[in-house]
């Protein structure tokens, strides 16, 4: 095999390598970046209902706050940025400008360092979904879902499906790629 023939392998090897999993960590990373969007988001509202009693945030209570709650539902705002690459930062039409896409990444588009950053984001979004739902389940009143579920039962599952999810993608990351031979 001559030099230009194998460069020529070498760069074009991985857009046809085909790894198991590929599939169902792409449909995970769009339902987990959803949840742990919904969890920061529910987190903060919560937390800042206690302090909030009007508008303005010189009238705001902080001292009755729940600062482990509001400061776990940021940093659960900021996991679901860092999976999008902070593209959600910019506005909607701006993105669209600048053909940006609205989701995540394909696993395949991504680089390794890219790979590892979004299942070690899973990872500590998982664990910042257990503390959230631990502070919900300490809260005075329970909140219950509509099928009569208390909402940190939900949380807790969301945090497992994020765990496993993480451990997925580092398997998927660690594993050998092939390339599919198809017959002529």
């Amino acid at each position: 095999m001559d030099e230009i023939e194998r460069l020529s392998l070498e760069h074009s090897r991985e857009r046809f390598e085909i790894i198991e999993g590929e599939r169902s960590a792409d449909l995970g990373i769009l339902l987990a970046d959803a949840m742990i969007y919904a969890i920061g988001f529910i987190s903060v509202v919560i937390a800042l209902a206690d302090i909030a009693l009007t508008i303005n945030p010189l009238d705001w209570i902080w001292s009755e706050g729940d600062v482990i709650l509001l400061s776990s539902g940021a940093a659960l705002w900021i996991c679901s940025q860092s999976l999008n690459d902070f593209k959600r930062l910019l506005p909607l039409w701006l993105r669209m400008a600048l053909k940006m896409g609205i989701g995540p990444k394909a696993f395949s588009d991504q680089s390794k360092s890219a790979q590892r950053r979004r299942a070690t984001t899973l990872i500590i979004a998982s664990l910042l979904s257990i503390i959230i739902g631990w502070r919900i389940s300490n809260l005075g009143g329970n909140i219950v879902t509509r099928v009569g579920i208390e909402f940190h039962f939900v949380i807790y599952a969301v945090a497992v499906g994020l765990l496993l999810l993480g451990m997925h993608w580092f398997r998927i990351i660690g594993s050998d790629r092939t390339i599919e031979q198809f017959d002529r």
